[in-house]
Formats: structure tokens, sequence, C-alpha cells
């Protein structure tokens, strides 16, 4: 992976992590057991027992170029070369760079659809901005909430 010095490992366990923006989150596997967990400086991700690959952005950072092949790296190795619904959580995410934008469109053919999961009206108005630049090449909606996401990438499963 390039630049920023970005270190992306594979945890086993149920763990809690406490992200730069101070944003905490427990991630548990099915029924509370263990999950495989890509640890990341600006984000978390896993796979989730629906087959969704879910990710996390620590609140308040900023998505660059080095991030999303990161991001992009941490699929591969959850998945292999398997086309998985992505459930993003960009909630409280700070601003994304055109760059970082144009290397998640780049690699989009590595998932089958995405759902950006917004909170605010700022993480809708990026979640917009992207999605009317960018234009994605796989089937893309934002969501305010994850069970709504979640129903959605459902039909995306496998």
């Amino acid at each position: 992976m390039g630049g920023g010095g970005s270190t992306i490992r594979l945890q086993t366990g149920a763990s809690a992590w406490q992200g730069e923006g101070g944003f905490t989150s427990t991630i548990e596997g099915p029924m509370g057991d263990e999950a495989d967990v890509i640890a990341h400086p600006k984000f978390r991700m896993w796979q989730r027992p629906d087959g969704i690959v879910q990710q996390v952005w620590v609140a308040g950072v900023t998505m660059e170029v080095e991030d999303a092949r990161g991001a992009v790296e941490a699929l591969i190795q959850l998945v292999g070369d398997r086309r998985v619904p992505l459930l993003v959580d960009v909630h409280d995410a700070g601003p994304t760079s055109r760059a970082s934008r144009s290397e998640f469109v780049a690699q989009g053919d590595r998932v089958s659809a995405t759902a950006l999961l917004v909170g605010t009206p700022l993480s809708r108005m990026m979640g917009n901005f992207f999605l009317a630049v960018s234009k994605p090449v796989v089937p893309t909606r934002l969501f305010d909430d994850e069970a709504s996401a979640v129903a959605w990438l459902l039909g995306f499963v496998g």
C-alpha cells in the first residue's frame, strides 16, 4: 500500500476500538462470537454472517487515496476475488479527496453493490456529491439507517 504509513492487520476476536475522532465501536461475529476484523488507522472492515462486508470510518477522518487503496486491499484480504455487497458507514466521516473518490470508483467492480450509511446532513450532502460526480459502476445508494441498507444489500449477496 502506498504513502501515509498505514497498516492493515487482521484481528481475530470481538474487539473494541477507538478511532482518532473518538468514535468507539465493538465488533462481534455471528451470535456474539468472534469475527475477523481488518484494522486500519482510519477504518475497520469485517464480513458479517449474512455475507455483507461492513466498513466503518472513524469520525472526522479525511479520506485520501492511500485510504481508498487500503480499503480495497482490506476487502481483497477478507473475500479474495469474490464480489460481495458493501455497507460503508460514513455518517461521521470527514471530507473525501477527489483522488480517493476516483480510486473507489475504479475498484468498484470488486463489489456487487454499495450502501452508504449517512446520518447527518453533511454526510448526506457528501454522499450525494459522490454519486453525482463519481458515477459508481455498481448499484450504490444512500441510507439513513443500517436496517434499510442491509435489507437492500441482501438482494446482492451470492
